[in-house]
């Protein structure tokens, strides 16, 4: 008996032991993955920090956004820039894991709730009197909806989501559409043609096609008024 219990003494000891050592290398990989990804974030920063001086030296930017492990894994990020008039505008930061930095222009603004217009009534004539607040169905917009739905389901959406994954692949993370329907990535700093869509839809019509986009789980927005952002990071 007294060997048996010597015995499941040892085993205790060893299996304790093997606990705490598995909690220390956990907590070691933790502590140098975050003093890694602090040390990548850094680098970021002052790379950030030096295309931003080469345009005026007296930009002030703050992080908007950026995706958990963005440092390390690479991705797209959002900084807000305050030039030195106070004028506010954003920025996207591409990020890929081979190093490879970018900063694009974000044509975006903060969502705010909208403002329904009041029109008062023939027999209002004073500020306290009572307004009614008018809204008609606009079908000709629903109608384009329709149409742009159709198109998306049978032009762009499966040509698009094939070349999403022969882009990811390749380590892509964005790319653009322009109003020729020719889509192309950035790489070194040179646009690269990697498909063509054929005629693309009245640049009207395209913040339906962003919804949808959204909808896939895709983030897009219409830039510089000509062309159609995607990003899948």
């Amino acid at each position: 008996m007294q060997v048996i219990a010597a015995y499941a003494l040892f085993l205790f000891f060893v299996v304790v032991l093997i606990f705490f050592s598995i909690a220390f290398i956990v907590r070691r990989r933790k502590r140098a993955k975050a003093i890694k990804e602090k040390s990548a974030l850094t680098g970021i920063e002052a790379g950030i920090k030096e295309r931003l001086n080469a345009v005026c030296p007296d930009l002030e930017w703050r992080w908007e956004c950026r995706p958990a492990g963005f440092a390390i894994n690479g991705g797209i990020a959002r900084i807000e820039v305050i030039y030195p008039d106070g004028t506010k505008a954003y920025m996207d930061v591409c990020v890929h894991v081979s190093g490879y930095l970018a900063l694009h222009m974000a044509n975006v603004v903060k969502l705010a709730k909208p403002k329904l217009p009041l029109q008062p009534t023939d027999t209002a004539d004073s500020a306290n009197d009572t307004v009614e607040v008018r809204v008609e169905a606009n079908t000709s917009e629903r109608s384009d909806k329709e149409s742009v739905l159709k198109w998306y389901n049978i032009v762009l959406f499966g040509a698009l989501t094939e070349l999403i994954g022969n882009l990811h692949a390749k380590g892509e993370m964005c790319l653009n559409i322009c109003q020729d329907g020719k889509a192309y990535v950035e790489r070194r700093g040179r646009d690269v043609v990697v498909h063509s869509f054929g005629e693309m839809l009245n640049i009207g019509l395209w913040g339906h096609i962003v919804e949808k986009l959204g909808d896939d789980d895709l983030f897009a927005e219409i830039r510089e008024g000509n062309r159609l952002f995607i990003s899948w990071a």
